[in-house]
This record gives C-alpha cells, sequence and structure tokens, in this order.
C-alpha cells in the first residue's frame, strides 16, 4: 500500500508537472528544472522532443535515466518478492 501511494506521489504529482511537456526545462521554475532532470517523466519527453526535432541528438542520457530507473524497479520488485515468499504447509 505505501509503494503504490509513494509511486502516485513522485511519478503523477511530482512528475508530470516537472516534465515540463511543451516548454523547455529552461522555462521552469527551479524546483521542477531540477525534477525533470531526475525523473523518467522529464527524461522521457525530452527524449522524445529531441528526437522529433532535432534528429535524436542528446537522447543517451534520457535513455540512460529511464532504464536505470526500469532496472532498480525491478531489482526492487524482486527482492521484495524474494522476501516476501513463504512456504507451504507441509503435508500432513
Amino acid at each position: 500500500m505505501i509503494g503504490i501511494g509513494l509511486t502516485v506521489l513522485v511519478f503523477v504529482v511530482l512528475g508530470n508537472p516537472s516534465a515540463g511537456g511543451p516548454y523547455q526545462p529552461a522555462l521552469l521554475p527551479p524546483f521542477w528544472r531540477a525534477l525533470n532532470d531526475a525523473l523518467p517523466n522529464g527524461a522521457g519527453t525530452d527524449a522524445v522532443r529531441n528526437i522529433a526535432y532535432f534528429g535524436g541528438h542528446n537522447v543517451t542520457g534520457h535513455l540512460i535515466l529511464i532504464a536505470s530507473y526500469a532496472v532498480a524497479g525491478a531489482a526492487v520488485e524482486l527482492t521484495a518478492s524474494a522476501l516476501r515468499t513463504t512456504k507451504a504447509p507441509a503435508p500432513a
């Protein structure tokens, strides 16, 4: 339950406004600009913008950030799954 709330808070409440959408990160206020560089929402938006308008230049860092979040999420999930496994009771 805590993970769902934390995910919504980070990726929806903080991530969407910091992604910028039609605005360049330089036009965002400083707080949102800092989050734009740290969250995958902004990295994805910037990568799509760079692919669409600049021929795919400068997307490597954004793709690495997105991949890092995917790998970290998978590692957390696998760790939580391994810790949560319960042994079935032995047959009587």
